[in-house]
């Protein structure tokens, strides 16, 4: 009977539009029922397309951060190339400046601690290195050769506790001892009378009294002078103007076997 009913209904609207002016207000009707009908479809493909959405935002990111951490480490690895190639240059002409002959070594080690200041580079007895062969780096002296294998050796830093070189001043040539305070930053001129000429900024270089530092090489700058009351010499601190624990490449200068001591 529903059946016939409907087909009735179907043929009367197609042929003679009985029911056109009710549709708008059908439409009213049904239209909150396919909104409740689509919604959960709808919510369903936007909560796929969301998600979707944010795991390739998430995996775009990773793939940038881990792109970012490549080029950073390709930048600190150039501007390592680039420092290096700088130490080298003033190496270089640093050695130009040697009237002695030179033998080229890298530090392969570092050994510091309260007692020591100690450096183990890639040359040996097999290329000439020996026990008391000064070692300077690009800007200043740097110690002296203190053992020696057939490929490497240790080099007894100026700035070890035990380590004395005679200098002098190069703006009034005072003579003295410069000592290490077992601080790479620091050493000592000993036994500066109080009326000696020497103030901070004044340069210090080898004197070439113990015939094992040739004289000239620059070791150290005035930091400051102090006067105590009571004491017959003044205290002096100088700062080493070589790159004592940051040297890679340095020079051990070649003396004559009859100038070795």
């Amino acid at each position: 009977m529903l059946v016939i009913l409907s087909l009735s209904m179907i043929v009367a609207d197609v042929r003679y539009s009985v029911f056109s002016p009710m549709r708008p207000y059908l439409t009213l009707l049904v239209t909150p029922i396919q909104l409740v009908v689509n919604t959960p479809k709808k919510m369903l493909n936007w909560a796929g397309e969301h998600l979707a959405s944010r795991e390739g935002l998430v995996l775009e990111n990773q793939s940038l951060q881990a792109e970012i951490l490549l080029l950073r480490s390709r930048q600190q690895r150039l501007d390592s190339l680039h420092a290096e190639n700088v130490r080298l240059r003033e190496l270089l002409e640093a050695s130009q400046r040697v009237d002695e002959k030179i033998v080229m070594a890298e530090v392969i080690g570092f050994d510091q601690n309260a007692y020591s200041h100690k450096l183990l580079i890639d040359k040996g007895f097999s290329s000439g290195a020996y026990v008391g062969q000064p070692v300077l780096d690009a800007t200043g002296v740097l110690g002296q050769v203190v053992e020696v294998s057939a490929y490497s050796s240790r080099v007894l830093l100026i700035a070890d506790a035990s380590h004395f070189v005679p200098v002098q001043l190069a703006r009034t040539g005072f003579r003295g001892i410069l000592r290490g305070t077992g601080s790479l930053k620091r050493l000592e001129l000993m036994s500066v009378p109080r009326s000696v000429d020497i103030k901070k900024g004044d340069i210090l270089t080898t004197s070439g009294l113990d015939k094992r530092f040739p004289s000239g090489y620059p070791v150290g700058v005035v930091r400051s002078v102090t006067y105590v009351q009571g004491k017959a010499y003044a205290d002096v601190d100088v700062v080493p103007l070589a790159q004592l624990g940051r040297s890679r490449h340095i020079m051990l200068i070649d003396k004559p076997k009859a100038g070795r001591s």
